[in-house]
């Protein structure tokens, strides 16, 4: 008896000493704290959430869009919510400029997490068209200002963060710059240098890259397909960071789609990892799946 009560305390010791190896070596991941969530359904390579807008009677369908600056709703379903409209201005879109209005009372949530209050209309019509339902707004850019947010499309979750302790070893952080009021990183396309590219969870496509004069001349021999609108498809490599990818289908631009930026990285490509939007720290943290 006196020998197994000598040994307790050892025993007790091991115990806790394999608890903090064992949570030393958690995945760091595992330790961001989580502050609120928001699921989401990952469909048609776009992300869409449920909104409720106070004083509208049944939720509203949006789709999260980093590439778009500003959150939008659509006109007619702002009309429908009897919502006030003031000072017209012009927005760039993909497919050209459009006339946009800022919305007054706009108040609404998806899950528990308050959306932006300062929101424009625009006609989503020609986006609701390109979908399976329809469109009645957009989250953008401006929803991840200030925090830290994570895309896990495995999951269908939307996470806030409050810290963002990740692997360093089983991660990729790139750096953003805010280019035409929406995140660019570092991105590299064909072996050519890294060059700043939008980061579009409203885009349903891998890369779409804008080639430079020297790349035209070798895609015009390498294409592989041709779109309605001229634009080339090619098989090629796609390297962020570290991490290369090959082959990845891209869409080529010959003409930059926003002035100052070599493309779009979309949810085709983006959707191979739990994305982590640090923009406090103007960084963007893309975390290889198991």
């Amino acid at each position: 008896m006196r020998r197994r009560t000598d040994l307790a305390p050892w025993h007790e010791m091991r115990l806790l000493a394999l608890a903090l190896f064992a949570v030393f070596f958690l995945p760091l991941s595992v330790r961001s704290e989580i502050l609120n969530e928001i699921p989401f359904q990952y469909r048609d390579g776009l992300i869409w959430m449920t909104v409720k807008v106070t004083g509208a009677g049944k939720p509203l369908n949006f789709l999260l869009d980093s590439g778009a600056g500003i959150t939008t709703v659509d006109l007619q379903t702002v009309s429908g919510l009897g919502l006030e409209l003031a000072n017209r201005q012009i927005v760039q879109g993909v497919n050209g400029q459009a006339f946009a209005y800022h919305v007054k009372h706009f108040r609404a949530v998806s899950g528990r997490v308050t959306l932006p209050k300062s929101v424009l209309a625009v006609d989503l019509g020609i986006v609701s068209s390109r979908c399976h339902r329809p469109v009645d707004g957009i989250l953008g850019a401006d929803f991840f200002r200030g925090r830290i947010v994570q895309i896990d499309f495995s999951a269908g979750r939307l996470r806030l963060l409050n810290n963002c302790e990740l692997n360093p070893a089983n991660c990729e952080i790139l750096p953003i710059k805010i280019c035409n009021d929406a995140f660019c990183v570092p991105v590299r396309v064909a072996d050519r240098p890294a060059r700043w590219t939008r980061l579009d969870t409203g885009c349903d496509t891998a890369p779409e890259w804008v080639a430079d004069e020297t790349e035209r001349k070798r895609i015009d021999q390498t294409s592989i397909g041709l779109s309605d609108r001229s634009i080339r498809y090619i098989d090629t490599c796609v390297q962020i960071g570290r991490e290369r990818f090959t082959p990845v289908k891209a869409r080529v631009h010959k003409e930059q789609i926003f002035p100052g930026e070599a493309g779009l990285l979309g949810n085709a490509f983006l959707s191979k990892f739990r994305v982590t939007i640090d923009e406090p720290r103007s960084r963007v943290i893309f975390e290889r799946l198991r």
